[in-house]
């Protein structure tokens, strides 16, 4: 797309716009994707639901740290919330927002380098901060609009399963899920503008993302190195278990934090990197 056609398009006239409109393919079928998930999670409810005792033992006999790490605080199953808590939110929703989030802030900066696309972007008169923050911006809308699917989704077709949690609490869990979704792509935005490598910037992303589950998830079992939980953002994301309690502010701020930090290190090393190199 020549620079000239760039200006002259009114959808075109921010790489933000463009960003948004490009993706519009990837969203829907995204999107799909998550309806058709949370369909079928809803179509298991009622086996759960109607075998609450026979669940109830077999949670029982499971070692702790797992039932620590999957179930909510009080062991809870068969409930609406307790269900999406095990099923949904302690590993599943997140991933898949996670992987649309990392594929998205790789490509962002990184992948309109290596199809030759950045020099002909740059060649316009937007300035290097303008297009990183405009491609952070566009990842956020992204994540927002299918985190936005997955929650009207759960709502809608939960109903005629007797899958109904509490729709505020429901949406608090769903935007930990966000924010957690966001601050692993803005890490991969990060990796992409410092280095100019898609590959490199999901692989690295995706390193990050599972030594940090790991941490969450195994450390606790050792109580001499529990405080290392503290660090993983998984911990952030669902320790405070938002579709039981709502969305936990401090958490919250954690994860905008790392979001923010790693657009603040995109702006820095892409205004910094000779991309001739």
């Amino acid at each position: 797309m020549s620079s000239e056609v760039f200006a002259r398009s009114p959808m075109l006239r921010t790489v933000l716009l463009k960003t948004v409109r490009d993706q519009r393919r990837a969203l829907t079928w995204w999107s799909v994707g998550l309806i058709g998930t949370a369909a079928m999670y809803a179509s298991f409810y009622p086996s759960v639901r109607d075998n609450a005792e026979t669940m109830n033992r077999f949670i029982q006999s499971m070692p702790e740290w797992m039932r620590t790490s999957f179930l909510s605080a009080s062991g809870d199953y068969t409930s609406p919330a307790g269900y999406l808590h095990t099923e949904m939110f302690s590993f599943f929703a997140p991933l898949l927002l996670m992987v649309f989030a990392i594929g998205a802030g790789a490509r962002a900066i990184a992948g309109e380098e290596e199809r030759r696309t950045l020099d002909i972007l740059l060649s316009t008169p937007v300035s290097r901060r303008r297009v990183a923050t405009d491609k952070f911006l566009a990842l956020t809308a992204g994540t927002l609009a299918l985190s936005a699917v997955l929650w009207v989704s759960i709502a809608a077709v939960g109903a005629p399963f007797d899958l109904t949690p509490n729709l505020v609490k429901l949406g608090a869990a769903v935007a930990s899920a966000f924010l957690l979704a966001l601050a692993f792509g803005s890490i991969a935005l990060a990796v992409g503008c410092a280095t100019g490598r898609r590959g490199l910037a999901i692989g690295v992303t995706s390193a990050i993302a599972g030594v940090s589950y790991l941490v969450d998830v195994l450390v606790p079992s050792v109580a001499s190195l529990s405080w290392l939980q503290t660090l993983s953002p998984f911990h952030f994301y669902a320790d405070n278990e938002p579709i039981t309690n709502g969305l936990d502010p401090l958490h919250a701020l954690v994860l905008l934090a790392i979001a923010a930090a790693g657009l603040g290190v995109s702006l820095w090393s892409f205004e910094r990197r000779d991309l001739a190199a």
